[in-house]
């Protein structure tokens, strides 16, 4: 008898000890899911950073990796570990170090400088974006009875989970033909101080020959020397496409 009480004694103690590793996994699973969110978010937020600057993503991010049914975490009391407001996710975009002028495109030869930061192609730093998640805990009481199971130790825990990436910016690339060209037209020194002197070389030249140009029932000239090219590839570069 006093042997099989002994066996029912170590049975309860490795019950509990199991229950706690479960209640431990179950809350790991938990934080590891967040935290692979805020992985995400990171991500989500530097790349759209990378298209505009200016864009204002912190509620955005919140809104989509962390609301929602997907994600309702909560302690093993079934409590929210994050507020409906969300207030426990906070976004940091900073720069990093900008690379020296013999480190990027042109070096320092020439004009380099000038054309870069025309061409929009001038290093300014590479982009990091940190999403800090801080999951809510429960305050430890003065006078609070010890738990038998330990599981109280989960409830407790004040952690900060933090995930960023790095991402280089301002490679020179354009949303559309229309915002290419908007680049172009706008480099003084690779096209507007000369397109000016030759457009106004050619309204001169219009203006004298239109009445001759009248008679053959020829068009006006187009002074616009980019917007129909939009959609024009050259076929040398569409190759591999044609022959598929």
């Amino acid at each position: 008898m006093a042997q099989q009480g002994q066996a029912l004694v170590e049975g309860l103690i490795v019950l509990l000890v199991l229950l706690s590793l479960w209640v431990g996994v179950a809350w790991l699973g938990r934080l590891q899911d967040m935290a692979l969110q805020a992985t995400h978010a990171s991500r989500y937020v530097a790349f759209a950073l990378s298209r505009d600057p200016g864009a204002h993503m912190e509620a955005d991010m919140r809104r989509h990796y962390f609301s929602g049914p997907a994600h309702q975490w909560s302690d093993r009391r079934g409590d929210r570990l994050l507020s409906p407001k969300l207030d426990e996710v906070a976004l940091h975009i900073e720069r990093q170090t900008v690379l020296a002028a013999p480190a990027q495109a042109g070096r320092t030869s020439g004009n380099a400088g000038i054309l870069r930061r025309q061409w929009h192609i001038e290093d300014t730093g590479i982009l990091a974006s940190t999403i800090t998640v801080a999951p809510r805990s429960r305050p430890v009481r003065a006078v609070e009875p010890t738990s038998v199971t330990g599981l109280s130790y989960f409830d407790h825990q004040q952690l900060a989970l933090r995930r960023h990436t790095a991402i280089l910016t301002g490679a020179g690339h354009a949303s559309s033909d229309t915002a290419a060209q908007q680049v172009v037209a706008d480099s003084a020194l690779a096209w507007s101080q000369s397109a000016s002197a030759s457009y106004a070389l050619g309204a001169n030249i219009a203006g004298a020959m239109s009445a001759v140009d009248a008679a053959w029932n020829r068009p006006e000239p187009n002074f616009d020397w980019l917007a129909p090219w939009a959609g024009q590839v050259p076929d040398t570069h569409l190759g591999s496409l044609v022959h598929e």
